[in-house]
Order: C-alpha cells, then structure tokens, then sequence
C-alpha cells in the first residue's frame, strides 16, 4: 500500500510540474521547449526521451520522459535551490526519488534498498542540465527485482 501511494504521488507531482503556468510562485516552467533528449541506460539497454519535460518551482525539480514506443518512463523528483549532486535514494532528506515505469510495473529507487543521485550542472529559471543513475526497487504493478538505471543524461530547456 506504501508503494502504491508513493507511486500515485509521484505521478502527480509530475503531472502537475508537466503543465505551463502564470503562477509568480513560478521559479520555471514547462512549455515543451526541450534542447536535447532525455537518455540513460536501463537494465542495459539503451533508453532515449525525446521530449522530456521538466519543472523547477518552489525549489522542486521534476524531470520526465517517456520513450517514443510509449512502453518507458523515467521520472525524477527532489528538492534542490542551486547546480549540485542530490541523493535520491532511500533515506534521502530533501524528498527525492528516480522512477522507472515499464508496462505498468514499477520500482522507485527512495524505498528501502535504492540507491541513486542527480548531478546537475546547470540550473536556471529556464534550463536544466545534469546526470543522473540510480537503482530502483520493485513498487508496484506486479514488478519484482531492482532495475538500474546508468549514464543518465538531461538538458532541457523549459
């Protein structure tokens, strides 16, 4: 039940950090403006977004992309104020987390047993650049085992 709601809040954390906004509690938004793709490793298996979206507001950066077959997600979510490397795996103290959906199961690399951190290099009221990997563990939809996720890479302009 833990997993199934930290999933379901994460989807829409991100869901609400994809749309546009006039909000002056804005520090950026998205409008679909992306500079380069999303691309990382899965379970060694190349992996590319070509539109990823991304949001920073209220120190909350949220990155998202899906694969151009619709059948992979990676998402990433934590808090951070300025460009540094930010722990997102279990036990974290700004609220982050990598997830990977695939074919309706999930694993999230904040539960007990993940790993996982962003670098970023780069981040502006409108654009994002960094690093990413993590090892996520099984959270729902049936999935079982860790995947792992490697060579992460994001620019994004938003």
């Amino acid at each position: 039940m833990r997993a199934t709601r930290f999933i379901s809040i994460m989807t829409l954390v991100c869901a609400g950090a994809c749309g546009g906004s006039s909000s002056t509690s804005l520090t950026g938004n998205n409008n679909n403006n992306s500079s380069g793709p999303m691309r990382a490793t899965i379970d060694g298996a190349a992996w590319s977004s070509l539109l990823p979206s991304a949001s920073w507001r209220n120190n909350l950066v949220v990155i998202a992309g899906v694969d151009n077959a619709l059948t992979t997600t990676v998402s990433i979510g934590f808090g951070a104020a300025n460009a540094g490397t930010y722990s997102i795996g279990f036990g974290n103290s700004i609220a982050g987390t990598g997830i990977v959906i695939k074919g309706g199961k999930s694993w999230g690399s904040s539960l007990q047993g993940g790993t996982g951190s962003v670098t970023l290099t780069t981040l502006t009221a409108n654009h994002i650049v960094g690093t990413f990997a993590f090892s996520a563990v099984a959270s729902g939809g049936g999935a079982t085992g860790t995947s792992v996720v490697t060579n992460g890479q994001f620019d994004i302009t938003f």
